[in-house]
């Protein structure tokens, strides 16, 4: 059971970067989970793995993933990261506003034979939509 190296996850953020959804599916293995839990979203396998990855870009196409922390034990990883970009088109019902958005967010991520198996998204969804002008700021306290 290969494990998956902090070099092998930086050039995963890269291919993220790259919009290269083919490069992305490359890290992962045929079988992959992709899950975006803040938007309830399962991919199964690598053609929904690139449609999901596919509608992001063209609802966000400056996304970008900053990586600020990584660790591992055996095929289990866990990042840190500061995801932004703009909402020019609609994804999942959320409509592009032309705002700019960012938000840190954090991964689990099972390994298999050196690619990823499955990788879990987490982050809060409210801070985008609030950024995004789709819902009203938190009032302070």
């Amino acid at each position: 059971m290969a494990a998956i190296t902090e070099k092998v996850v930086k050039d995963y953020v890269a291919a993220v970067n790259s919009h290269n959804v083919e490069k992305i599916a490359s890290f992962f293995t045929d079988d992959c989970v992709f899950e975006d839990r803040a938007f309830g979203i399962v991919s199964h396998g690598k053609k929904e793995l690139k449609d999901i990855f596919s509608a992001t870009f063209v609802a966000s196409p400056d996304l970008k993933v900053k990586l600020t922390s990584f660790f591992s034990s055996g095929n289990w990883i866990a990042s840190e990261w500061v995801m932004s970009g703009t909402s020019v088109g609609d994804f999942l019902g959320a409509k592009g506003t032309g705002k700019k958005w960012s938000v840190q967010g954090a991964s689990i991520t099972q390994s298999s034979k050196g690619k990823i198996k499955r990788d879990s998204d987490y982050y809060n969804l409210a801070t985008i939509l609030q950024q995004m002008g789709l819902l009203p700021e938190t009032p302070s306290q």
